[in-house]
C-alpha cells in the first residue's frame, strides 16, 4: 500500500500545480487534491527526505511565517488577519508537500502546460469577445477579468514563469524537446503582448537582456535580443491597448497634463503607495505592525481624503485594496521584522544563485513581483510563490550521492 501510495503521489503534486491557475473553471478541484495530498503525505514521506527541509531559504520561510502567525494571534484582530496568515502558511505547506518529490523537471513541464491551457482557454474567450463587440478595447475595464481565466497580472507573470521554465529545460545542450520549448516561448510572449501585461513585458526585456551576460555568444544574443525589443516595437504600434497601458493615450487630458499627473490620475498604484507612505509616517508600529486587514482599513480611509472624483473616490473604497507592494505590506502589516526577513529571504536567494540565469530569473522576477502586488492576499499568489521556492532551491533533475557515485565508478 505504500509503495503504491508513493509511487502516485508526484502524480497528485503535479496535478494540483497543474489547476491552480483553472481555480476559475475547476473550484473544488484543487481542495480535493490537496486534501489527498495531505492524507498521502505520511505514506509517501521517508525521514531522508526532511533534510530537505534544513535548507536555509525554507528555515527563514518558517521563521518569518512563525512571526506573522505570533503577531496575527497575541497582537492583532486574529479572526480577520488569520485569511492572510493561512495563505502565507499554505505557501511554506506546498513546499513541505513537494519533499517526498525528487526532482523539479516534470514541476517545470506541468508549469508549461498549464499555462498553455490558460493562453488556449483565453484565445478562446477572446475570440467570442471580438466577434460580439466587433473590437478589441482591452486596456481597462471589468469585462477583461471576465475574457482572462484570471487577472492580467498574474496571467502575465505566469506566462514570465512558464518562459523561464522553458529556459531552464532548453539547458546548454540540444535536445528535441528544444523546438517545443522555443515555441512556448514565442507564443507566451506573443500572449503577453496581445493582452498587454505590463509587469509581465517590462520583465521579459529585463530577463532577455540579462540572458545576455550568462550566454558565451553574446554578441549573436545581443542581436536576438534587438530582435525582441523590435517586436515589442511594432506591438506598441500595432496593438492601441499597449499604448492605453503604458502611456494612457486613452486619456482626453493627454497632452494637457505631464505624463506623471497621468500616471496618478489613472494608474491606481500611485495613489495606493502615497497612502501606504502616510500610514507608515503616522502610525509605523514598527515591532508588531498594524495586521492586515487594519492597514486595509486605514487605506480606505486615506482613499476617502486624497481621491476628490467621487466616483474613482468610490471605486478604492469598494475595492478596498492592499498596499500592493509586498514589503511594504509586511512592515506596516506585521512589523520591521518581517519586513526584514523576507527581503533577507530574496536577498539570500539572489546571492545564492548568481551563477544560475535560470535561478537568478526566478529570483527576479519574483523581487519584481513583490514590488508592485502583494500576492500573499491571493491564494493563487501564495501557491506561485512557493512553486518559485521550489525551482529555485531544489535540482533539476534527481541528485546522486557521492556514496553512489564512488560505487559506481
Amino acid at each position: 500500500m505504500r509503495v503504491l501510495i508513493k509511487s502516485l503521489y508526484p502524480y497528485l503534486f503535479l496535478s494540483f500545480c497543474f489547476v491552480i491557475p483553472l481555480d476559475k473553471y475547476a473550484t473544488a478541484v484543487p481542495n480535493i487534491i490537496l486534501v489527498a495530498l495531505l492524507v498521502s503525505f505520511p505514506f509517501a514521506v521517508t525521514k531522508q527526505d526532511f533534510a530537505k527541509l534544513l535548507k536555509k531559504e525554507i528555515i527563514i520561510f518558517a521563521g518569518l511565517v512563525t512571526l506573522i502567525a505570533f503577531n496575527t494571534f497575541f497582537y492583532h484582530e486574529m479572526t480577520r488577519d488569520v485569511v492572510v496568515l493561512k495563505k502565507i502558511a499554505s505557501s511554506l505547506l506546498l513546499i513541505v508537500l513537494f519533499i517526498p518529490l525528487e526532482k523539479t523537471e516534470n514541476l517545470k513541464k506541468t508549469l508549461i502546460v498549464s499555462v498553455l491551457v490558460c493562453i488556449i482557454i483565453c484565445l478562446y474567450n477572446l475570440y467570442w469577445f471580438y466577434m460580439e463587440e466587433g473590437v478589441f478595447n482591452f486596456s481597462s475595464g471589468s469585462v477583461i477579468n471576465d475574457i482572462l481565466i484570471i487577472d492580467r497580472l498574474y496571467l502575465g507573470f505566469l506566462c514570465v514563469i512558464s518562459i523561464i521554465a522553458s529556459i531552464g529545460l532548453i539547458g546548454e545542450k540540444y535536445n528535441d524537446y528544444n523546438k517545443w520549448y522555443f515555441a512556448n516561448i514565442v507564443l507566451c510572449v506573443a500572449f503577453v503582448l496581445l493582452i498587454s501585461s505590463r509587469i509581465a513585458i517590462l520583465l521579459l526585456i529585463v530577463l532577455f537582456f540579462l540572458k545576455m551576460f550568462y550566454t558565451e555568444n553574446r554578441k549573436k544574443y545581443l542581436l536576438f535580443f534587438i530582435g525582441i525589443v523590435g517586436i515589442v516595437l511594432v506591438s506598441f504600434m500595432l496593438n492601441k491597448n499597449l499604448n492605453e497601458r503604458f502611456f494612457f493615450t486613452h486619456s482626453t487630458q493627454k497632452g494637457k497634463i505631464s505624463y506623471i499627473e497621468l500616471a496618478s490620475k489613472w494608474e491606481p498604484r500611485v495613489v495606493i503607495w502615497e497612502c501606504n507612505y502616510a500610514i507608515f509616517k503616522e502610525d509605523p508600529a514598527l515591532l508588531v505592525g498594524n495586521g492586515f486587514y487594519n492597514v486595509k482599513d486605514k487605506l480606505a480611509n486615506c482613499y476617502q481624503e486624497k481621491i476628490q472624483q467621487s466616483e474613482r473616490r468610490k471605486y478604492f473604497v469598494e475595492q478596498r485594496f492592499n498596499p500592493h507592494n509586498l514589503f511594504v505590506d509586511f512592515i506596516i502589516s506585521s512589523g520591521l521584522l518581517a519586513g526584514a526577513l523576507f527581503i533577507i529571504l530574496l536577498g539570500f536567494m539572489f546571492i545564492r544563485n548568481r551563477t544560475s540565469y535560470f535561478k537568478m530569473a526566478a529570483v527576479l522576477s519574483i523581487i519584481a513581483f513583490a514590488f508592485i502586488e502583494s500576492f500573499f492576499h491571493r491564494q493563487i499568489g501564495a501557491y506561485i510563490f512557493a512553486i518559485i521556492i521550489i525551482l529555485i532551491i531544489y535540482p533539476k533533475t534527481k541528485e546522486v550521492s557521492k556514496k553512489n557515485e564512488t560505487t559506481q565508478a
